[in-house]
């Protein structure tokens, strides 16, 4: 039987999660830089932290050890040394999660504020030895995260975990190897995320995808992401391809990002918050919508610029730029598109653009890569064509 984690806040004169900072980003000036540029500086982070924290106080101790909690014996004994440690520092709970993250003042305040401000839990994998997550890797969640409207954010938080998944089975007569798929999916560190209230943060972890191939990885009835960093960071601006003859100039991990987030839009477009939601079980999402279904298989997809899936040979759901897979992998596909490559899906379908524009995203439009006023990629050059092949790059 699996134990509850129970957060809950102490009574706020200004409620959590405003999404009052992190604003959304329509422009093209964040997606057309590096991976060291676009994010909000530190001092406006202090900024952020500060408001939620006026006249709040415990808020920063139960949040930490939330942002922090896991059940692994190694895990917690390393904890232990962080408090240890901050205690004879005389520090306070902002010392612990720095140590976290491995002594990073920056990752932990970002982390903070982005928890306050838009209910997004991002953490390290619950087994320690998987590779964890950078600054860098948080400064693109940051920007990714601001793509997004805060009405969807907000409906996707409010995700319901199952708190006692064998006794849901029992009652739902699920058995045999449908009921082991589900034990198998289901979180290790699932009562780190019960609230009070039944619902979820948008968590972000590092982890191992499908085989370990997957750039990263979303499960039916989650709003859990699990980067597969090894993959990930391939698209990182500063990389290198054979495959495509490319080198990258703009951070194009953005685009994983938003797909996958695509998916958790997917998954809790019509979510009311009421019914339970867990792994493998039918319910009502975009894709499966049978009217929306139609709008989805009729658009064709464009070319991405930076040419990134052409690197990823075993994404079988994209073949040279064009869609031939699974409904849902072309639903995150287009949301992804309509954010970040809003004229070329509007010239390739005009009908899945308007779709998207009145059904899905209220209104909102963006400015995509073809705003941008600089290169996002090169050719290689001699010696790195050179280089990359024998390295297999």
């Amino acid at each position: 039987m699996l134990c509850v984690f129970l957060w809950s806040a102490p009574a706020l004169s200004a409620p959590l999660f405003q999404n009052k900072f992190f604003t959304l980003d329509t422009k093209a000036d964040t997606i057309c830089l590096g991976h060291r540029q676009g994010f909000l500086p530190q001092a406006r982070l202090k900024e952020i932290i500060a408001y939620y924290e006026a006249d709040q106080p415990g808020l920063r101790q139960r949040t930490v050890a939330y942002l922090t909690r896991h059940n692994h014996p190694d895990w917690q004994q390393t904890l232990a040394e962080h408090s240890q440690d901050c205690r004879q520092q005389g520090r306070d709970d902002l010392c612990r999660l720095t140590q976290y993250w491995q002594g990073d003042l920056d990752t932990a305040l970002r982390v903070l504020a982005l928890f306050y401000d838009t209910k997004t839990a991002i953490k390290h994998a619950e087994t320690p030895d998987l590779p964890p997550f950078k600054n860098h890797h948080v400064r693109a969640f940051e920007k990714a995260m601001r793509k997004i409207p805060p009405f969807m954010r907000a409906f996707i938080t409010r995700a319901r975990p199952i708190r006692n998944l064998n006794e849901v089975l029992d009652d739902n007569d699920i058995t045999g190897r449908t009921r082991k798929l589900i034990l198998e999916a289901f979180p290790e560190d699932l009562e780190s995320w019960v609230w009070e209230d039944d619902t979820l943060p948008l968590s972000l972890v590092p982890g191992e995808g499908f085989h370990g191939n997957v750039v990263a990885q979303v499960f039916s009835g989650s709003n859990r992401i699990v980067f597969t960093l090894k993959n990930f960071d391939k698209a990182m601006d500063g990389q290198y391809w054979k495959d495509v003859e490319l080198n990258y100039l703009a951070d194009f991990r953005l685009p994983l990002i938003v797909h996958e987030l695509g998916h958790v839009i997917d998954n809790f477009h019509f979510w009311d918050g009421d019914k339970t939601m867990y792994f493998f079980f039918w319910y009502h999402k975009v894709s499966n919508d049978i009217v929306f279904k139609r709008q989805i298989r009729q658009a064709k997809l464009g070319l991405w610029p930076s040419r990134w899936f052409e690197a990823y040979e075993y994404l079988w759901e994209v073949n040279n730029g064009r869609y031939n897979g699974k409904a849902n992998e072309k639903m995150a596909e287009l949301f992804a598109q309509y954010i970040l490559m809003p004229a070329t899906l509007k010239q390739e379908s005009p009908n899945a653009y308007q779709w998207l524009r009145e059904d899905i995203f209220q209104g909102i439009e963006y400015q995509g890569y073809q705003h941008c006023n600089m290169p996002l990629t090169r050719p290689l050059g001699f010696w790195q064509r050179l280089i990359a092949r024998p390295l297999g790059r």
